[in-house]
């Protein structure tokens, strides 16, 4: 399957490194040149949407990252092959990369997405998946699970995609992972467990750190979830309460509520 790197010009470091190791693996790949959010502010194309998303107003960087993967998508829905992959190029990957992508063999026939990327979030999948090599499975995502710096896309869900955000108002990962915004409910998502691909600044400390800083973090506000809301005390009375009814939902559904790990 093609291999779309996003790339920004401005980022000619990130691009080196990426060759150097999709070199290193075998794999040829195509290089996309992201939006670039200053500039469409300097060439005044930046728009705000009429509408707030459900998250957070788009600024320029996410704007521009959405288009990026937009013509991801594009360059999949023409290609001859039914399956494309899409990196971000701040990633590292896992073991065995090159042999996962070399065949679509593995990839069930009704998956939309496959997500090949941990954020280390807690997230529900099916109890239940396919067994791939190397220790991986592949399992149905049931819940958030954001992040869109790797993920198989099938031709077809491609044209899914673009036809869905010809008015896009939220982050593209959110737009695509998240159960709230508007491309969930038209989508098959697999997630690949332990997943092959993290970002950069989720490595944490060690060698293979390269230090990257995301270019969207300036535009993204913090955004606190309902436990970090309450006080301390309640907090601690709520937790295991939570946690308790956390399981037996899952269980009941069939689910298991796991932090992907990454290998």
């Amino acid at each position: 399957m093609n291999i779309y790197l996003i790339n920004l010009d401005r980022s000619p470091d990130r691009l080196q490194r990426m060759a150097t190791i999709f070199g290193d693996l075998g794999l040829d790949f195509t290089r996309m040149p992201a939006v670039d959010g200053a500039k469409l502010i300097a060439e005044g194309k930046l728009h705000r949407p009429e509408r707030a998303g459900l998250i957070y107003q788009l600024g320029p960087g996410e704007t521009g990252c959405f288009l990026s993967h937009r013509a991801c998508w594009e360059a999949i829905a023409n290609a001859e092959q039914n399956h494309g992959v899409v990196f971000e190029d701040d990633v590292h990957f896992g073991s065995g990369l090159a042999e996962l992508l070399s065949n679509v063999a593995w990839i069930p026939g009704d998956a939309d997405v496959v997500k090949l990327e941990t954020t280390r979030v807690h997230a529900l999948l099916d109890r239940t998946g396919n067994k791939l090599a190397l220790g991986r499975s592949l399992k149905r995502l049931r819940s958030t699970h954001t992040g869109a710096s790797g993920y198989i896309l099938s031709k077809s869900a491609a044209r899914k995609l673009i036809a869905l955000s010809e008015d896009f108002v939220d982050p593209v990962d959110q737009f695509m992972f998240n159960p709230a915004c508007t491309a969930w409910a038209d989508l098959t998502i697999y997630q690949l467990t332990p997943a092959i691909c993290i970002q950069d600044m989720l490595v944490g400390a060690g060698s293979q750190v390269v230090g990257f800083q995301s270019t969207l973090e300036d535009e993204r506000p913090e955004l606190k979830s309902q436990k970090e809301r309450l006080s301390k005390p309640l907090r601690e009375i709520m937790r295991p309460l939570r946690q308790a009814w956390m399981f037996l939902n899952s269980r009941l559904r069939g689910l298991e509520r796991v932090r992907v790990p990454f290998s």
